[in-house]
């Protein structure tokens, strides 16, 4: 039984990544920042990352985000059960317009968008051959193989923002 249950994963290059703390990783979570080299998204990298965690759970964040408290209790039961699983977190209630229409295209087509962030098993993500394609929207291609597989999770709580500018570069 590895040690960490849940493993975040954040997702940006390295130079927006050396702007931000990681948060300490403890007996039930573990923190790992991407750090793109050049700005370029490597599926290699993504997979490697994924493989190298100790946890069972994956958690893929934007930068400067965080689960609240009721998520990552949820994550963590969701990790002990050892099931094969994904899902996403709920959009933030937000006045801005073009976020809006995202949550809305996000609820019709059921395909998170990278502010939402994403969870998975461990599991699972090798069992549907890693990311696929990093595309513009990065969790489209996987979201799509997840589903071939099983369906998803209800939506956890949504993430907590520490800044407007969730872009990974």
């Amino acid at each position: 039984m590895s040690r960490e249950l849940v493993t975040y994963i954040v997702l940006g290059s390295a130079e927006r990544l050396k702007k931000l703390k990681c948060p300490k990783s403890n007996n039930t979570e573990e923190f790992i920042f991407a750090n793109f080299p050049n700005n370029k998204v490597s599926e290699k990298q993504i997979d490697d990352l994924v493989t190298k965690s100790n946890g069972k759970l994956i958690v893929f964040l934007p930068p400067s985000t965080f689960p609240s408290t009721l998520a990552k209790k949820s994550l963590k039961k969701i990790s002990m059960i050892d099931l094969s699983t994904w899902g996403w977190f709920k959009f933030n209630d937000n006045k801005d317009i073009i976020k809006n229409i995202k949550k809305i295209s996000a609820s019709l087509r059921n395909i998170p968008q990278l502010e939402q962030g994403i969870f998975f098993s461990k599991r699972l993500y090798f069992s549907v051959g890693g990311i696929g394609k990093f595309q513009s929207n990065p969790f489209n291609e996987l979201s799509k193989r997840f589903y071939s597989r099983i369906d998803p999770q209800n939506p956890l709580p949504a993430l907590i923002i520490k800044t407007k500018n969730l872009n990974i570069f």
